[in-house]
């Protein structure tokens, strides 16, 4: 008897966890303070990113944007405070890995071609064979990304570069998605590609979380906009305000 109060207690807990994932904002940010030794890096008393937003962390540089872009994929820490992903805090979240992804400035990819690359990220999601190949294509399609396939990684350019990391991601499962600069030192074609690319994921309800100096992406793409100022989030403008 008591084994089954036991797991009875265990199915309704799986039950209010997957309830709480369900309704819960993609990102919830409270009380936080993150340090470089002793510098306040980040502060930010409250923040949420709901599903299916997109959302620019705009300020100058060293303002805290790319600090909080890694905070929010567990990619800095320890830090005061609480993040939670998907309703779970973030520390040892299980569906951080999973279901968000964060694309560096200047993403670096596995050697060999741009297939290798998806195969390679699905394997290691334990997606093999038809599967696979089928992901892939749906992929290469939805993104136009077709001549790029047989290229090899390290000879694409860094709009192309940009492009692969996020659809790689997006193969391999990840539906929020975390970008550092995704348009900056680029030129006008590499910059439009990203655009577009960019707002076919917004079309499609991907979560997007980006930090730009480009007042013309936050225009094009944002819902809203996040400022910061020497780490602190200092005010949430509407689409187009100040950078």
């Amino acid at each position: 008897m008591h084994a089954d109060a036991v797991r009875n207690d265990a199915v309704r807990n799986d039950a209010v966890r997957n309830d709480a994932v369900r309704n819960a904002p993609a990102f919830s940010v409270s009380r936080l303070t993150f340090r470089y030794e002793r510098k306040v890096a980040v502060s930010c008393d409250s923040l949420e990113i709901h599903r299916g937003e997109t959302v620019a962390f705009t300020g100058s540089n060293g303002s805290g944007k790319t600090t909080m872009l890694k905070l929010l994929n567990g990619l800095l820490g320890p830090y005061d405070g609480r993040i939670d992903f998907l309703g779970l805090p973030l520390a040892r979240n299980p569906l951080l890995r999973d279901r968000s992804v964060f694309v560096h400035q200047h993403p670096v990819l596995f050697s060999g071609t741009v297939k290798d690359n998806f195969e390679y990220a699905l394997r290691l999601k334990r997606v093999r064979g038809a599967e696979a190949a089928k992901r892939i294509a749906m992929t290469v399609e939805r993104f136009s990304i077709g001549p790029l396939l047989e290229r090899e990684a390290g000879r694409l350019s860094g709009g192309e570069t940009q492009r692969v990391a996020v659809a790689r991601a997006v193969a391999a499962g990840a539906d929020v998605i975390l970008l550092d600069e995704p348009t900056s030192s680029m030129d006008s074609a590499s910059g439009s590609a990203i655009r577009a690319f960019l707002l076919e994921l917004r079309r499609s309800g991907t979560t997007l979380v980006f930090s730009t100096h480009d007042a013309s992406l936050v225009l094009d793409l944002a819902g809203r906009s996040v400022r910061f100022e020497s780490g602190r989030v200092v005010d949430e403008p509407s689409t187009g305000g100040t950078l």
